[in-house]
């Protein structure tokens, strides 16, 4: 059975877990194996002393009949601010950022193993805690996770001394903030399971090892610039072997390495959509491409310091030689650059280049990257719901325009 995991953002009332496990336990759903909390310093104060010091928490499963989740002081965890010191409260833009940085790593870690579930609630603690919550659920939520916010009856909301629906003589009247006293007996608590749409497939891969703080507002950004394709720019940095995919105004820079063959491939296809070239297809089947080959040694052989000569045959055995004191290629390498390229070659060159892409940029923003068919067999641009779809003969090349491309050259 995975191993269930409640997370939930708290601040001054952390009366919100009790009132969830409550709802949970009446409600039939899985009980946590363990709770985390997310919230302040001062939260944090708070969520001792109420769930642990004066054993609320202990004593909700003990009238529920329920096995006490594992849960100490140091699974409240404080937000850090933007000086990496205990967040208070957040104040200012920055701490706002470090907030969003934080709750987004501790999600995409505690959903990072299939062998586990989280149900994570957003009843309590800031709004934007709660929205930041919900949010990276979205992003990083699996199908066997859940989100959801509890409900109480309005007059025992925020109401210090009620923790749960209880008929224990000692907790079972409280009163409200004019005075009077109420049954807690009485209280009603919902929980209110919220739908979300689930992004984790679109994430670049990078985003989802556990190894690595999230950076919200460049993932944001990201995945904002895949939907804005006119403000992607990649640039081809052939002296420093990278892929660079930025914006416009260079405030977003992603560097990419690639293979030193897919580096040349891709320069070859950023280079046949600049001149505006529509006929470089993929090989037929069972049939090989020698000038395709020519060109792209012609890109290949400056990547390895090796100079070019007008003979295609000569680059061939130079890069054959200096492959044998380097071994920097596979033997199928050289003969397809020999014999010219086939199909299935040219095939794991786009796929290896698409999933280094994937590997560090979100789904959305790859499509306008990787190499596609983007012209058709008569050398008409195909639209953009087109280039989706691998038209039999299509021209390849970059899905971008010329202005949006750029080659750094080798001296």
């Amino acid at each position: 059975m995975k191993k269930h995991t409640l997370l939930a953002t708290t601040g001054a009332s952390p009366q919100v877990v009790t009132e969830t496990l409550h709802a949970i336990h009446h409600e039939n759903l899985q009980w946590p194996d363990d709770i985390y909390l997310i919230t302040t310093s001062f939260g944090k104060k708070e969520a001792v002393k109420g769930l642990l010091e004066e054993s609320h928490l202990q004593r909700l499963c003990n009238e529920l009949n329920r096995p006490m989740p594992t849960f100490d002081a140091d699974h409240v965890l404080v937000t850090p601010g933007a000086d990496g010191a205990e967040m208070e409260d957040a104040r200012s833009l920055d701490d706002h950022e470090a907030l969003a940085n934080f709750i987004m790593t501790e999600v995409r870690n505690r959903t990072a193993s299939p062998d586990t579930s989280l149900h994570a609630s957003l009843a309590g603690g800031r709004k934007t805690m709660t929205f930041y919550i919900g949010y990276a659920m979205s992003l990083f939520g699996r199908a066997q996770d859940t989100l959801s916010h509890v409900l109480v009856s309005k007059d025992y909301e925020t109401l210090r001394g009620f923790w749960f629906p209880t008929q224990a003589q000692a907790h079972r009247y409280v009163a409200n903030h004019k005075g009077e006293t109420l049954d807690a007996s009485t209280a009603e608590v919902t929980l209110a399971r919220i739908p979300f749409i689930r992004h984790r497939r679109n994430l670049p891969q990078v985003l989802l090892q556990s190894d690595s703080t999230v950076q919200f507002a460049d993932l944001v950004e990201l995945i904002n610039l895949g939907e804005n394709r006119q403000d992607i720019r990649v640039s081809v940095d052939l002296p420093a072997q990278t892929l660079r995919v930025h914006n416009e105004n260079n405030t977003l820079n992603v560097e990419i390495t690639l293979g030193l063959l897919e580096l040349a491939f891709y320069t070859f296809m950023a280079r046949a959509t600049l001149k505006g070239e529509t006929d470089w297809t993929r090989p037929s089947k069972d049939k090989r491409d020698a000038f395709f080959a020519k060109v792209l040694l012609e890109d290949l052989l400056p990547l390895c310091g090796l100079a070019c000569s007008d003979d295609p045959l000569d680059n061939v055995n130079r890069l054959s030689n200096y492959n044998t004191m380097h071994t920097r290629f596979k033997s199928d390498t050289i003969e397809a650059l020999r014999c010219g390229i086939a199909q299935n070659w040219f095939d794991s060159r786009k796929n290896k280049i698409t999933r280094a892409l994937t590997e560090k940029l979100p789904e959305n923003l790859v499509r306008w990257i990787a190499p596609a068919s983007i012209w058709t067999e008569d050398g008409t641009r195909l639209s953009d719901d087109e280039i989706e779809k691998t038209l039999k003969g299509g021209g390849y090349g970059l899905p971008l325009e010329k202005h949006q491309i750029s080659i750094v050259e080798i001296q």
